[in-house]
């Protein structure tokens, strides 16, 4: 799994800390005016499992594993549908709010050990910064139950909580309009209600399921939503707002999240090969302008360092012999998006395939195994 470079997650949490949202990955150049092509995914770039019937959560797991917040089990997978355990989720509150940091910067002081959490374990040090900013409060006899799956109202409580502690204001909220609003625990209720106003928890066919395990993949909506809370001002809280103009995208070597598109049209489908020009950062915030879509249907032979391309059906001058470019790379958009070092230079052709051409040279080809 090729990560060029990081997003920066949120400003590191203390007991009274702004915490930024997830910001896109800047590249080595932050601008870059050469029109050329970009691949917009329709499932996780990072992972097998995550595919197209995700989604509504493809992109938010790929910001979040760009930013390190999240991890795969190896072999590119997620395991989108596992119910996270309650020692998972604490460690990813921890990546994303930095909770072990403040504890270890003096900023929060450490409580009492939980019995059932022994100081060797991977999660040991987030579950006691957790415990230190009274988001992990545990079971009575002292115990945190760190494999335990966690409940979905249980996930609001934390988040929450975690929230809380940040310099962001939730406001108050009634559960409404769900059919089992009922269902929520009493001890969870102001958790549910504040969530729900904020447009972090939406439910699922208006239904909270508030005993039902969070899954992985409704993990990192959660803490994506929630990492991109903005204030409204006044009495309002902070809340989330979805944005359309808004794509996960890449380019050669580099993956770029949470790109704002400059020339947004809501009448068009931003997904798989565009043409795009003037890719470039704005403080935190990448922008990106979207020209048209291409789609992956060429077939190419590679060999002695030239591309050919079969025949020109798509009327726009691409075919016949392109050399490769020195930095020339060769990139699978099928799960998950990655590139070789360098094209095959055995003749083997690229079936089905677009080239990025620049200056009469084949920088990168896109293609489908």
């Amino acid at each position: 799994m090729k990560r060029t470079c990081k997003l920066a997650a949120a400003a590191l949490l203390t007991a009274a800390v702004t915490v930024g949202t997830v910001t896109a990955c800047a590249a080595a150049e932050t601008a870059v005016t050469t029109e050329t092509y970009a691949y917009l995914p329709d499932h996780s770039v990072y992972f097998y499992d995550v595919d197209d019937g995700y989604s509504w959560a493809f992109r938010e797991v790929d910001t979040l594993a760009v930013a390190g917040v999240i991890q795969g089990r190896g072999d590119h997978l997620f395991y989108p549908r596992n119910a996270i355990t309650r020692a998972d989720f604490i460690v990813m509150l921890d990546r994303a709010y930095g909770m072990s940091s403040a504890l270890a910067s003096g900023a929060v002081t450490a409580q009492q050990d939980f019995s059932d959490v022994p100081s060797g374990q991977y999660y040991a040090k987030s579950v006691a910064a957790a415990r230190a900013l009274g988001v992990a409060t545990g079971t009575a006899d002292h115990r945190f139950l760190p494999q335990q799956t966690m409940s979905r109202q249980d996930a609001m409580v934390f988040l929450k909580r975690t929230i809380d502690r940040t310099e962001l204001t939730l406001r108050d909220g009634a559960i409404t309009g769900f059919s089992d609003a009922a269902e929520v625990k009493s001890y969870a209720q102001e958790a549910v209600g504040a969530l729900t106003s904020a447009k972090v928890i939406g439910g699922t066919n208006g239904k909270l399921n508030p005993n039902a395990p969070v899954t992985r993949a409704e993990m990192a909506v959660m803490l994506y939503r929630a990492l991109h809370l903005t204030e409204n001002g006044g009495s309002g809280g902070a809340v989330y707002h979805e944005r359309k103009d808004t794509v996960n995208l890449c380019i050669g070597a580099q993956s770029y999240s949470d790109v704002v598109i400059e020339n947004y049209d809501p009448s068009v489908t931003y997904e798989g090969l565009v043409q795009y020009s003037g890719l470039h950062q704005d403080g935190s915030t990448m922008y990106v302008s979207i020209d048209g879509a291409h789609a992956i249907d060429r077939t190419a032979e590679y060999k002695n360092d030239t591309f050919t391309f079969d025949t020109d059906a798509k009327n726009d001058g691409i075919t016949g012999d392109y050399p490769a470019a020195a930095d020339c790379v060769a990139i699978d958009a099928g799960e998950p998006y990655h590139q070789i070092a360098e094209p095959v230079s055995t003749g083997s052709e690229y079936r089905t395939c677009y080239p990025s051409i620049r200056d009469g040279e084949v920088v990168a080809v896109y293609y489908v195994k």
